[in-house]
C-alpha cells in the first residue's frame, strides 16, 4: 500500500471514530423500561403548546393565564400564551390562530372570541395535525358539526347555570317584583348567549317582575357606562340589574351613582374580578358568580400534556360555580383571621 493510500486510510478511520464517540457522548446506554435521556449539557426540547383567549386587558384573562402557567410549569410543556388586543377582535384572534400553527405546536387551547367564527381555523389546526381543546366560551355546536370539526375536549362552566344563580339572587333581592334588566355580552357568542338564557329562565319563575330592557355592551366597562345610563333615563324605577359580566357591572354601577339611585337598583353579575368583590362590599354590586378561570387554565394544560403523552383525557370538564355575596367575603375574611 503506498504512503498516500495508507495516509487516507488512517483519515477515514479516525473519522469514523470520531462521528461514533460523538454519537455516544451525546446518548446514555438506554437499557430495558429506560427512556432516552440526553446526556448532561443537552436539554430535551419541551412540547410546544399554544393557549389562545380573548384579551389580556380583562383580569379574568390573567387569572386564567396564572393558572396555565402553574400548570405548565408543573407537566414540562412550553407555553405560548397569545391573544388580541381588544376582547371583541374576532378576525385578530383568528389570525392569531392562523400564524400558530406552522410554528411546531402540538396542542392549541383556544377561548374563542366568536363561536362561529373560529371554527374554520379549527379545522385548519386539526387538518395540521394540531389537538384543539376548547376553553370557556364554547364553539358553535352546529358550525362545527357542518364543518366536520371534532374538538379534542372543552374545558369550561354552564354559562347558563351561572346566569340562571346570579339572576335568582336578584330576583330574591327584589322580593319578586319590580322592574328588571340586564346588560348583554357579544351577541351570538355562545357564553354571552348562554348566560341570557340562565337570566330569563330566572325571570319566568317570577311573574311580578318585568323585563324592561335586554342590551349588549359587548363586555366593555366604559359601553356599559352608557348603555346603563340611557336605560335609567327610559326606566327611572327601575329595581334590578343583572350583568353578564363584572366589567360591564363596574360601568353600570358608576351610571347608577350619576344618576343618584345607589341603593334603589340592585346589581348582581359574573366573573367574582377582584374590583367586584371590593363594590359587592361596598355595597355596590350585591353578588357575582365565580366561575374559576385559574382552573380552568389549569386543567387545559394538564390535558394537553396528556395528550402529547398519548393518554386520554375527557370530552367535556366543568369546572365549579359559587355565588359570591358580601356575606361569603365576610365569612372568609374572618376566617382568614382567625387561621392567622
Amino acid at each position: 500500500m503506498s504512503r498516500a493510500r495508507q495516509a487516507r486510510w488512517v483519515f477515514v478511520v479516525c473519522l469514523a471514530a470520531g462521528v461514533l464517540f460523538a454519537g455516544c457522548a451525546r446518548q446514555r446506554p438506554v437499557g430495558p423500561g429506560q427512556a432516552n435521556v440526553p446526556a448532561p449539557g443537552v436539554e430535551r426540547q419541551k412540547p410546544k403548546v399554544a393557549f389562545v383567549m380573548k384579551t389580556l386587558t380583562n383580569p379574568f384573562f390573567l387569572t386564567m393565564e396564572k393558572g396555565a402557567r402553574a400548570a405548565a410549569q408543573e407537566v414540562g410543556v412550553e407555553l405560548k400564551v397569545q391573544t388580541p388586543a381588544e376582547e371583541t377582535d374576532i378576525d385578530k384572534q383568528i389570525a392569531v390562530v392562523e400564524d400558530l400553527i406552522p410554528t411546531g405546536i402540538k396542542v392549541l387551547c383556544i377561548a374563542p372570541a366568536g363561536s362561529k367564527e373560529i371554527v374554520p381555523c379549527l379545522v385548519e389546526a386539526k387538518r395540521a395535525g394540531v389537538y384543539v381543546i376548547n376553553i370557556d366560551n364554547e364553539v358553535d355546536e352546529q358550525a362545527a358539526e357542518k364543518a366536520g370539526l371534532k374538538l379534542d375536549s372543552y374545558v369550561g362552566v354552564d354559562n347558563e347555570e351561572g346566569g340562571y344563580m346570579s339572576s335568582q339572587y336578584l330576583a330574591k333581592l327584589m322580593g319578586g317584583r319590580g322592574k328588571v334588566a340586564m346588560l348583554e355580552g357579544i351577541p351570538t357568542v355562545d357564553n354571552a348567549e348562554a348566560r341570557k338564557r340562565g337570566f330569563e329562565k330566572a325571570m319566568k319563575e317570577y311573574p311580578g317582575i318585568t323585563i324592561v330592557a335586554s342590551q349588549t355592551a359587548h363586555w366593555k366597562q366604559e359601553e356599559a357606562l352608557n348603555v346603563m345610563a340611557d336605560i335609567l333615563q327610559k326606566n327611572p324605577d327601575l329595581n334590578g340589574l343583572f350583568c353578564a359580566n363584572d366589567m360591564m357591572a363596574l360601568g353600570a354601577i358608576q351610571a347608577i351613582e350619576d344618576a343618584g339611585k345607589t341603593g334603589r337598583v340592585y346589581v348582581t353579575s359574573y366573573d367574582n374580578l377582584e374590583a367586584a368583590q371590593e363594590e359587592i362590599r361596598k355595597g355596590r354590586l350585591h353578588a357575582t358568580i365565580d366561575q374559576h378561570p385559574e382552573l380552568m387554565g389549569k386543567y387545559g394544560v394538564e390535558y394537553a400534556a396528556k395528550l402529547i403523552q398519548g393518554g386520554t383525557i375527557p370530552k367535556r370538564k366543568l369546572v365549579p360555580l359559587d355565588l359570591i355575596t358580601k356575606e361569603m367575603l365576610e365569612k372568609a375574611a374572618t376566617t382568614a383571621r382567625a387561621g392567622k
